[in-house]
């Protein structure tokens, strides 16, 4: 489970990993397409530390009107698209291929569980 980012239309190349990933939340976001005021969607917040935020900043900037791809084992489970500058350090992806909440809440904890080891593996790498 290492989620990384990618910008729609541009080369096969993450501009995000999960080395950059300090935080994740899971929420719910109105169903646009649908006019059940009970139907939901499901999606992740991303916190960034401060380098990445910074370069996540200075993407959205040059990218206004393209998408972001969160990708997980080759496959595109999130998208965000890009309106204005992120500046905050906190990239939202809309989970486009989970359906159910369960499903949301498995890949959220599998998500943080993967994480976790990540920041590990990190410290033992800096020693």
């Amino acid at each position: 489970m290492r989620p990384r980012v990618f910008l729609e239309g541009s080369a096969p190349i993450p501009i995000l990993d999960e080395y950059d990933f300090t935080s994740l939340r899971i929420g719910s976001v109105d169903n646009i397409l649908s006019d059940d005021p009970i139907d939901r969607r499901f999606a992740l917040w991303f916190g960034l530390d401060r380098r990445s935020g910074t370069s996540l900043q200075q993407e959205t900037i040059r990218n206004i009107g393209k998408r972001l791809h969160l990708v997980i084992g080759g496959q595109i489970v999130g998208v965000h698209p890009i309106e204005k500058a992120i500046t905050n350090g906190v990239l939202p992806f809309v989970l486009s291929t989970v359906a159910s909440e369960e499903n949301a809440m498995m890949l959220y904890q599998e998500l943080t569980l993967s994480l976790i080891h990540i920041k590990a593996e990190l410290r033992d790498q800096k020693g």
